[in-house]
């Protein structure tokens, strides 16, 4: 592991034990699986070095200008969307596809609803889209941010797939919140899991104390 890497790692040291059991990745043939936050400190991780090495200077440039702390603040900024980018997979609708790992996310009280009980209405919670939902809501309950300021910077994970939701896409899954945590005892649970995985990759990118600052950015 690189110094970067185990230097973002650290951050996720103090997860409660329910997020540590969140998937990201599943192999069907060797039943193989990696964990949500090592694939978020992974994701944070290369994305500072792309950023550094790979991207053009004229493009690090364009956001560099956008926000107060120049350069320093843009490849924060990269890092910590990079490393947030899939925190719509700790979500039920996400959650459910590998039955054999959703049993042992109930274990530690992410309940949850099987794929065929989900049906066609887990179609309306694609990743990305969840965690472009989960990501306004945590700026905005962390630093005060919402409307544009959120969404300018959440739509880059709702987005991270190619073409960014639009209007209606997040209409109908706001309808179905039962999608992004299961209702009950367990919505809790589920919230704190989350939450605590955004705060990670927050401290890993050092950004926690950038948000209030960013409040009158404007990236686009």
């Amino acid at each position: 592991m690189s110094v970067a890497a185990e230097a973002h790692s650290s951050a996720f040291q103090g997860l409660p034990s329910a997020a540590r059991v969140v998937w990201a990745k599943h192999d069907r043939k060797t039943e193989g699986w990696l964990p949500l936050w090592r694939h978020m400190a992974d994701s944070a991780a290369v994305a500072g070095e792309l950023w550094e090495r790979w991207v053009p200077r004229s493009v690090r440039g364009l956001v560099a200008e956008a926000l107060p702390g120049g350069e320093e603040d843009a490849l924060r900024l990269a890092r910590f969307l990079a490393g947030v980018h899939d925190v719509g997979k700790a979500t039920p609708a996400f959650a459910c596809q590998v039955e054999s790992l959703a049993v042992g996310m109930r274990d530690a009280g992410l309940d949850m609803l099987t794929m065929k009980e989900y049906g066609t209405d887990r179609r309306l919670a694609p990743h990305g889209l969840a965690g472009q939902l989960l990501l306004q809501e945590w700026l905005e309950e962390r630093f005060g941010l919402a409307g544009r300021v959120s969404g300018q910077f959440a739509v880059v994970v709702g987005g991270h797939h190619g073409v960014p939701p639009e209007h209606q896409h997040i209409h109908d899954l706001q309808l179905r919140p039962h999608l992004l945590r299961h209702p009950g005892t367990a919505e809790q649970r589920w919230r704190e899991v989350q939450f605590s995985l955004m705060d990670a990759c927050a401290q890993a990118a050092g950004v926690t104390d950038r948000f209030e600052r960013w409040a009158g950015v404007r990236l686009a």
